[in-house]
């Protein structure tokens, strides 16, 4: 599977952090990894501080069902995510939105793609051309979420559990 990690803050659960990946990791490894990742080194963020970590949620997607796109728009908000692909200056670039970020923006099909050229670092005019050279892979996500709170009491009694504390 390949997977995100999304951290949110407080109570509107403003972004914090997202960075995953597309290539093949073991889940453990991949969470633990891509959780520190998340919260310290997001090129967007200040990294999350001590006092911010009791208001973190922390939500993993597992991303599946992948699938080529016949065009920039075969795809539908609110279901999937997309992932584009696109040569510029003779590099290919990429960048991905996951299925609820459309959805939690309002956004059209065309509005998250154009935002998604502009995530990949393109500046040029977005003209029909670019459009068409796009290829799109769209995807589903399987989301977990937990508070800082839920992960606390959860390793709490995991503790209990295992010095017999019951």
């Amino acid at each position: 599977y390949q997977r995100r990690v999304r951290g949110l803050i407080g109570p509107d659960e403003r972004l914090r952090g997202c960075i995953g990946t597309f290539s093949s990791l073991s889940l453990h490894k991949a969470i633990k990894e891509y959780a520190i990742t998340s919260a310290m080194h997001d090129s967007r963020f200040n990294p999350v501080s001590k006092s911010e970590i009791s208001q973190l949620k922390v939500n993993v997607s597992l991303l599946v069902g992948f699938e080529d796109g016949e065009n920039y728009l075969d795809w539908e908000v609110g279901t999937h995510g997309i992932k584009i692909e696109f040569s510029m200056g003779g590099s290919t670039r990429t960048a991905t939105y996951l299925p609820e970020v459309a959805g939690e923006r309002d956004w059209s099909r065309e509005t998250t793609v154009f935002n998604l050229l502009r995530k990949a670092g393109f500046n040029g005019p977005i003209t029909q051309d670019v459009l068409d050279s796009i290829k799109l892979i769209r995807y589903r996500s399987e989301k977990v979420s937990m508070t800082y709170e839920k992960y606390v009491e959860q390793n709490d009694n995991a503790a209990r559990l295992v010095n017999g504390n019951h």
